[in-house]
């Protein structure tokens, strides 16, 4: 009774439990709030560095087949001279990139795709694959447009979610001749 005499005379009072356990409940709740936006935007800047590697491959594939002749932009062919298979990497591998002859999904994850883009090798464990597709109009039985629709996916980070992808269009035409 003393103590407390002594503490109320002097203005110094304790907190009691209901206060101490409210204050340590306000303070978890805004901790995990913290937490769970920094874990967000960790995820999301994963997510972007992994769009930026993808969409830097997929602007080098196209304009690789941009620098095609029209007559050459065919499935299976190479997609320029210096991957057609005949060159080798620092470690003697043979370099092959073709266009694919089909619209099935192609593992990014080899060789050859990462001499092309080295930023893939980042990639490797999101397993990236591409597809591209060629529709071709003729004109009198000749060829005059083709349409190439190049799709990208990988797997999300963390596991969460379902595929990324990208897809990109180009369309290329024969040069009209002149007569």
């Amino acid at each position: 009774m003393k103590i407390r005499k002594h503490l109320r005379r002097h203005g110094l009072r304790g907190y009691t439990l209901v206060e101490t356990l409210f204050a340590v409940g306000i303070t978890s709740i805004m901790f995990l709030g913290g937490m769970s936006a920094i874990t967000f935007s960790k995820i999301q800047i994963a997510r972007d560095k992994e769009r930026g590697i993808i969409s830097d491959f997929s602007v080098h594939y196209l304009e690789t087949l941009r620098g095609l002749t029209f007559d050459n932009l065919i499935a299976g062919n190479p997609i320029n001279t210096v991957f057609d298979g005949t060159g080798k990497d620092e470690l003697g591998r043979a370099v092959a990139i073709r266009v694919p002859s089909n619209f099935n999904w192609i593992s990014l994850n080899t060789s050859s795709y990462q001499v092309f883009c080295p930023d893939l090798v980042n990639m490797q464990q999101r397993n990236p694959e591409m597809r591209v597709n060629i529709d071709t109009t003729t004109v009198g039985g000749i060829a005059q447009m083709k349409a190439i629709r190049l799709e990208v996916r990988w797997d999300a980070p963390l596991g969460r979610g379902g595929k990324n992808s990208v897809r990109y269009d180009m369309v290329r035409t024969r040069a009209i001749e002149r007569e």
